[in-house]
């Protein structure tokens, strides 16, 4: 499953510094109207990355997962809304898009546990599964999400935990909007 798109392109820059960036690249990022970029020179280089708010706290969320995995020997990742931003007990890379399914609980807000009727990958087309996920962020301002996989039954104290690192990412990260507000 490959998911890097490789394209490359020239554009024309207009008299105000604007650049198009195409469908196709926008599509594949979930570039959306309005979303806020990452700009960034290397050299003679100009990056461009979709800008995530999770990303702020990566460092924080890799503290939590610490200590999580130190108490539960079971594995779990902190999810944006497009990607995995940290995990513990099982490799995982971040170049992948999340599922369409995860996307859509992140999106709603939507809690989730593991049905055997209702399966939910990490992504689309891997054999993953979510035992549970508990968003962060508000129904207004879906920032992402904590989850546990199902390569066991997870107990309802790991679950509690998880939701616990859940609402407290929550809680800062929207304490942060409150100072920026």
């Amino acid at each position: 499953m490959n998911h890097e798109l490789q394209i490359g392109t020239t554009r024309i820059i207009d008299e105000l510094g604007r650049i198009v960036i195409p469908k196709k690249i926008r599509d594949n990022l979930c570039i959306k109207p309005q979303d806020a970029l990452e700009i960034r020179v290397s050299g003679q280089t100009i990056l461009l990355k979709k800008y995530e708010e999770m990303q702020s706290l990566i460092s924080l969320c890799e503290e939590y997962l610490s200590i999580f995995a130190k108490s539960s020997s079971t594995a779990v990742a902190i999810c944006s809304t497009q990607h995995v931003l940290a995990a513990r007990g099982v490799s995982l890379s971040d170049k992948y898009p999340l599922s369409a399914p995860m996307k859509s609980l992140i999106a709603g807000c939507r809690s989730y546990q593991y049905q055997e009727t209702n399966k939910i990958p990490l992504f689309d087309g891997s054999n993953t599964d979510l035992d549970c996920l508990y968003p962060i962020g508000t129904a207004k301002k879906p920032l992402g999400c904590v989850v546990l996989f199902h390569f066991r039954e997870q107990t309802k104290e790991e679950r509690a935990c998880a939701k616990f690192v859940a609402d407290m990412l929550t809680h800062i990260l929207l304490k942060e909007d409150a100072y920026v507000a």
